[in-house]
């Protein structure tokens, strides 16, 4: 009789594990949407850029404001500095030695200047670790069943670690992977400022 308890117990726990897991909710920092209301804020860190035939890393400093996004990009002791500015659909891109140039048009501008494009007024939500709220969005989940990341048009997102920033929770290391290119950025700094 004791055999028969056994077997049928095993068996009961063996035809559990058929039942499918249930996808894991998402694992992003709790008040995270919170991140949607912030005004101003000032990102300095690292990025890590990878095409087909290329590859490079930079420093990167961002200041976004209502009115535009300001973005810097330099290697090591300023060499080789862009500056961006993004209002709207307007792009200013100062590649330095007198050179500037404006488009309405700033993700095939930044393809032409970068030889891949990037959607930088999603860009802007990612950072933060949210998707865009204008752009529809589906979770990436991982073996475990947990979600810590997105995709979103035709790019995939994955936040390996957060940081606290007052009463905040903002992204410190995320890896982006678009159809021509992946992107690494490090947070190094955070300022909220609204």
């Amino acid at each position: 009789m004791f055999k028969v308890f056994v077997l049928a117990l095993i068996a009961s726990l063996a035809g559990c594990a058929v039942f499918e897991k249930e996808p894991g909710r998402p694992v992003f920092p709790p008040k995270a949407e919170e991140n949607y209301d912030l005004k101003a804020w000032r990102l300095e860190g690292r990025i890590g850029v990878q095409t087909t035939h290329d590859a490079w890393h930079a420093n990167l400093f961002w200041e976004h404001d209502a009115d535009q996004d300001r973005l810097r990009v330099s290697g090591p002791f300023s060499q080789g500095m862009v500056s961006i500015i993004l209002q709207k659909d307007l792009i200013y891109v100062n590649g330095g030695g007198g050179i500037a140039e404006f488009s309405r048009d700033p993700d095939a501008m930044l393809k032409d200047r970068l030889g891949f494009a990037v959607p930088l007024s999603s860009l802007r939500y990612w950072v933060m670790g949210l998707p865009d709220p204008n752009q529809s969005h589906t979770p990436v989940y991982e073996e475990s069943g947990s979600s810590r990341g997105f995709q979103q048009s035709g790019w995939t997102l994955r936040f390996e670690r957060y940081v606290n920033v007052g009463d905040r929770i903002m992204p410190q290391k995320m890896a982006i992977q678009g159809p021509e290119v992946k992107l690494k950025l490090i947070a190094d700094s955070w300022q909220i400022r609204g």
